[in-house]
């Protein structure tokens, strides 16, 4: 049986998240300085460098901003990370880099990046809000009165860079914009630096420090000549100097190779360096080519696409990282820039093939990380008895780190085999996907997979599996606050939970359905539901099953009616002190409704303490709220549930406090 209440981290997104106190758990040891490392041999753009310059100049402890404008390949992020790398003294609290991905769902970005940057400061991942605007805020007020330097790479639109800009204090944020970012003047003071294609002086100095001053003199015209075929592309021109320096033949014969399609001198360069490699790592750039996601790509990864040893394949992946074809993002994760990408996507022989042993890589670790961290959620095995899961020995802190570090290229391998009508794959990654999505974390990438899955489901006429991926997608939109939506999934997965013939898809259905009517203020169509998904788990006969149905009927019902059943579901959950607390609060709120204060009180205060010890912040302000209508005084209280949701992206349940707020004060 699954639990579908949610827990502090599912939120609902909202709007005007502000901050206030936060009393901040034990920290994590920071790390603190995330910049990609300084380039050794970086030229040209003096200009530019001194206009960044003026972001030092000035009173005012205040945030100012650059945008950095230039082509793709025009070396804008190296621009941008060689400044700070030359301040670094005047950003002594910490240097980030906020790497961002065109096309990719601009919300979902802002909070993955928020969540890596509230990382970086030693914020516990448990207590971190589940909103944009929560981790916002909390962004905001972690950097308020320090100075820091944050470098936003790829930045698409305002709002999205408003959500990142730290809090009062000399920060500076450096944003290599894509376009479309000419309004970020009215939410911070910016300056505007563009890169103009490199001169050709500066090219020459580049090819020099990279290939040496021999390759560069032993022939000035085939050099010249390389330059032009360059372009200005600072890419480009790091590949030719890997060209030159690792070959004796003579620069002009470079120069004929490259000139033999002068439609597309860039891509001739791509073409000349990818002829040099080894037939080895020949393949694997196909591989990075072909890849689904935008995220580092694991050797692991790589080595099962082409069905070789994984030392093998770093040397092949290490063999293009020399030629300035790839960077190693992190430890054995490896990157390519779009333009690279781009070529290598073209190069790449039987690609749908790779994609294929590709999908089935992190179909198969997908599996085993939610056979580790959900073994007895029991979807998988009803759906598919004969299913088997790859062997693996991941634990489960293993399980949880594989799946955040792939979460990005998980949401696109859904995509990629839903396109290849691998429809099997789509709904099993969906359903193992569910461990990381159950606790309010990556609403859209819950979403989008799961509306992925049911349409797969459908089309392969398996009920079942799209019952059960239709009451995923409508959590999703409930953890949206859209109610409506997540309405009209539900009551189409419990169409076909009655058509699969499954009681306990059914059941799920039931009991997920009525939160989300309860959510939409249909009172009796709740009650109605949970009476329902309560006799069903009477005649399933699980005991978790019948408690937690007991509990969510208990909500509708009147005190007397109520209590009992809540005892019953306490007395069937006490391994679970998360759902007890949940009990305790309606327990509070009964007994408040019949009249038996000094009861309610208690257990309230009880619950209170539980619920601050386990971090679950939204029962901590529901507990609040339900104290101050004990209070002869409701605003201390009412204030301090307004300030805990505030802090965790609660935006409904601050609204409905802070309305109360205003009516108490308004009739003083």
């Amino acid at each position: 049986m699954n639990q579908f209440d949610g827990d502090a981290q599912s939120v609902f997104q909202g709007r005007d998240v502000s901050g206030g106190v936060h009393f901040h758990g034990q920290r994590r040891r920071s790390a603190l300085s995330q910049l990609p490392l300084r380039l050794p041999n970086y030229v040209n753009n003096d200009r530019q460098l001194r206009d960044l310059d003026s972001l030092l100049d000035g009173d005012g402890d205040w945030p100012r901003a650059a945008r950095i404008l230039g082509e793709p390949g025009s070396g804008r992020t190296a621009l941008a990370v060689q400044w700070v790398h030359k301040h670094l003294g005047e950003f002594p609290d910490g240097q980030f880099f906020v790497p961002l991905a065109a096309g990719a769902d601009e919300a979902e970005q802002e909070r993955e990046a928020l969540r890596d940057l509230l990382l970086a400061t030693g914020h516990d991942p448990d207590e971190i809000p589940g909103s944009v605007e929560g981790r916002a805020a909390w962004w905001r007020s972690w950097t308020t009165g320090k100075t820091v330097a944050v470098v936003v790479d790829n930045g698409l639109t305002v709002r999205q860079i408003e959500h990142l800009l730290p809090g009062h204090g000399r920060s500076v944020v450096l944003v290599t914009d894509v376009g479309g970012l000419e309004l970020l003047s009215n939410a911070i003071r910016t300056i505007v630096v563009e890169i103009a294609p490199m001169t050709d002086d500066a090219a020459r100095e580049l090819l020099v420090r990279l290939a040496g001053k021999d390759r560069a003199d032993e022939d000035p015209d085939a050099i010249r000549r390389l330059i032009e075929v360059c372009d200005g592309s600072t890419t480009a021109l790091c590949v030719v100097a890997a060209l030159l320096a690792g070959s004796s033949q003579p620069a002009a014969r470079l120069v004929r190779k490259l000139t033999r399609d002068p439609s597309a001198p860039v891509r001739s360069v791509f073409d000349a360096a990818y002829q040099r490699l080894s037939p080895e790592a020949q393949r694997v750039y196909q591989v990075l080519g072909v890849h689904p996601g935008t995220g580092g790509v694991h050797v692991a990864a790589v080595a099962v696409a082409l069905q070789e040893d994984e030392e093998d394949t770093s040397d092949a992946l290490e063999e293009l990282v020399r030629a300035r074809l790839a960077t190693e993002a992190d430890e054995d994760r490896y990157l390519m820039s779009g333009l690279v990408r781009s070529h290598a996507r073209h190069r790449a022989e039987r690609a749908a093939h790779l994609v294929e042993r590709l999908t089935g890589y992190y179909w198969a670790r997908a599996l085993r990380a939610e056979a580790v961290l959900t073994p007895g959620r029991g979807w998988r095995q009803e759906i598919w008895p004969d299913l088997t899961v790859p062997d693996g020995d991941d634990d489960g802190a293993a399980a949880r780190s594989w799946l955040d570090a792939e979460r990005a290229n998980l949401r696109a391998v859904v995509e990629a085999a839903f396109a290849a009508g691998e429809l099997h794959r789509v709904c099993q990654l969906a359903i193992a996907l569910w461990p990381l999505y159950e606790r309010g974390g990556h609403t859209q990438d819950m979403i989008d997979v799961n509306r992925c899955g049911v349409e797969a489901a459908t089309a392969l006429g398996n009920d079942l599996a799209a019952a059960v991926l239709g009451f995923q997608l409508g959590l999703g939109h409930r953890q949206r606050a859209e109610f409506d939506k997540a309405a009209e999934a539900l009551e189409d997965a419990l169409e076909r939970a009655r058509r699969s013939g499954s009681e306990t898809a059914e059941a799920s259905a039931l009991e997920t359905l009525g939160l989300v009517e309860w959510d939409r203020g249909h009172r009796e169509d709740a009650a109605k539901l949970w009476r329902e998904n309560l006799g069903r788990a009477l005649g399933l006969g699980v005991p978790r099953r019948i408690a937690l149905a007991r509990f969510h009927l208990a909500k509708a019902l009147l005190p007397d009616a109520a209590l009992p059943l809540l005892d019953q579901a306490a007395d069937g959950l006490r391994s679970e002190p998360y759902n007890v607390t949940k009990i305790d609060l309606w327990r509070g709120r009964k007994l408040t409704e019949a009249g038996r204060v000094d009861e309610a009180r208690e257990v309230l205060r009880a619950a209170l303490a539980v619920s601050e010890a386990g971090r679950a912040h939204r029962e901590r302000g529901e507990i609040m709220v339900a104290l101050a209508v004990l209070a002869p005084d409701p605003l201390p209280d009412l204030r301090r549930a307004a300030e805990i949701f505030a802090h965790h992206g609660f935006t409904r349940e601050r609204a409905d406090a802070e309305e109360r707020i205003r009516s108490l004060t308004a009739e003083r």
